[in-house]
């Protein structure tokens, strides 16, 4: 299926051609399949917080691995991932890993709470999550594989990991063309004031197990 994406390296915004640029310059790094402004800071993102994850990390989920992250770092999923796993019961034990990778998966999940649940309890005390879910973004469900429900505010965010410490959730940006386009599309949708709406492609949530 061809994503239709008009500003695919195109956009006159700065921080999205750097960006790109870190993308396919960046030696060892995997190639960023969709490389819109939404995924290019995601996986940036990832890639600034590798040191921060361990030597033990679990991406969850994840069609295209991140295998530049060493030697400790296993998928598991229910499509070609190394381990083949369920997000609501993870075949492993207790406090199994360093950090936590579990990228634009939980709006695919049916109980969203109890599968961060599951997640901290793989995760080792003071191990580190990195979770994200798209908000503003169409209905991307696949007949047959999974189904699409839910969309997180910040103070969905905030619930979701309240039992974890260090928390920090991050809007994502907009390119200077994404920006003015949602501009012009919040005044005639009445979506709200400026000043009262915050609308972003998604949230990055860093947080600590305790």
């Amino acid at each position: 299926m061809k994503r239709d994406v008009l500003l695919y390296g195109l956009s006159q915004s700065l921080p999205a051609a750097q960006l790109l640029q870190w993308a396919q310059t960046t030696p060892g790094l995997h190639e960023i399949p969709c490389p819109d402004f939404h995924r290019l800071q995601l996986e940036h993102w990832i890639w600034s917080n590798r040191e921060a994850l361990g030597t033990t990390i679990l991406d969850v989920g994840v069609y295209y691995p991140r295998r530049w992250l060493g030697d400790g770092y296993v998928t598991v999923g229910e499509h070609e991932e190394d381990t083949k796993g369920d997000l609501l019961a993870l075949p492993f034990h207790e406090d199994a890993f360093d950090g936590i990778i579990l990228t634009e998966v939980l709006e695919h999940c049916a109980d969203p709470i109890r599968a961060v649940a599951e997640v901290r309890r793989v995760l080792k005390p003071g191990g580190l999550l990195l979770v994200t879910s798209p908000f503003f973004w169409p209905t991307h469900g696949i007949e047959g594989e999974y189904k699409d429900y839910w969309r997180f505010t910040r103070q969905g965010w905030e619930l979701l990991l309240q039992a974890f410490a260090d928390v920090e959730i991050v809007a994502c940006g907009w390119t200077d063309e994404g920006a003015a386009a949602y501009d012009f599309m919040r005044r005639f949708e009445c979506q709200g004031f400026m000043s009262q709406t915050e609308a972003t492609t998604g949230y990055l949530c860093t947080a600590r197990k305790p």
